[in-house]
Order: structure tokens, then C-alpha cells, then sequence
């Protein structure tokens, strides 16, 4: 179903990495099933807002919620006219997926985030620079 999902959405200085992308999310539902929380469903519009701000991350050599520009992954959902009531955005870089999911579950506003019970829908991407460092960007919506 990711596949599907994600063949439109490339990054031109990378591409997502659609199994690691996949593994991210059943990571994240295994993880809210447990917390007794619904299970997230992908939606293309988040996944491409996902991917738009990989490719940001990337091409202004940056690592942060906020832009060199100012505008956010709020920013970007608004500009698409998305309706959300509740957003979020986690942001991730290591070595590995593996790290990178650690490290995301390690941070307490991370791990709340991905267990918010308001949000029903997830955006992923994950893309792996040239120097082989792995960026996961997850958006989260009611």
C-alpha cells in the first residue's frame, strides 16, 4: 500500500526508501496498539508534505521544525488547504532506521507525539542522503 503511495513523491536529491518507510509505520502502530491507541493510516497528502519537507531538509542543509525561510510543516498543511484540527511533525536523523527510530522513541516529545491519541493519519518518508545518513520525517493528523 506505501508503494502505491509514494511513486509520485521522489525527492530529487533523493528518493524515499519505501520498505524503510513501511517499517517506520508498522513500527509506530505496533507501538500505538500497545498504548491502547488506534492504528495510524497513510494518507498521500501528509506522505507528500513528508517528503517536501525531506527534500527542504536536505537541499538547505538543515535539521530543524522551522525552515531557513520560517515556514513549518503547519505551513506547508495549510498552504495544501488540508483541514486538521491537531499536527504534528517528528523529525529524525541517525546512521541506521533503526537509530533514527530510537532516537525518536528515546525523546519523551517524540514518543508522545507518535502516541497522540487525536491523530488518525500519518505522512513518512525516509530518505538516505548520499553520505548515507537516513532522514525520517513523520506528519501526524487528526
Amino acid at each position: 500500500m506505501l508503494a502505491a503511495l509514494l511513486v509520485a513523491a521522489t525527492v530529487s536529491v533523493g528518493a524515499c526508501d519505501l520498505a524503510a518507510a513501511q517499517t517506520v509505520v508498522d513500527d509506530v502502530n505496533d507501538h500505538r496498539v500497545q498504548a491502547r491507541e488506534r492504528p495510524l493510516v497513510i494518507d498521500p497528502q501528509l506522505t507528500a508534505v513528508a517528503m517536501d519537507r525531506a527534500a527542504d531538509l536536505l537541499r538547505h542543509h538543515y535539521f530543524a521544525h522551522v525552515g531557513p525561510d520560517g515556514t513549518t510543516a503547519l505551513d506547508a498543511l495549510r498552504s495544501r488547504d488540508f483541514r486538521f484540527s491537531y499536527a504534528g511533525e517528528n523529525l529524525a536523523e541517525a546512521g541506521s532506521i533503526q537509530a533514527a527510530e530510537l532516537g525518536l522513541w528515546d525523546s519523551p516529545d517524540h514518543r508522545e507525539n507518535i502516541l497522540e491519541r487525536h491523530y488518525r493519519r500519518i505522512g513518512i518518508a525516509v530518505v538516505r542522503t548520499a553520505d548515507n545518513v537516513q532522514f525520517i520525517v513523520q506528519i501526524f493528523t487528526d
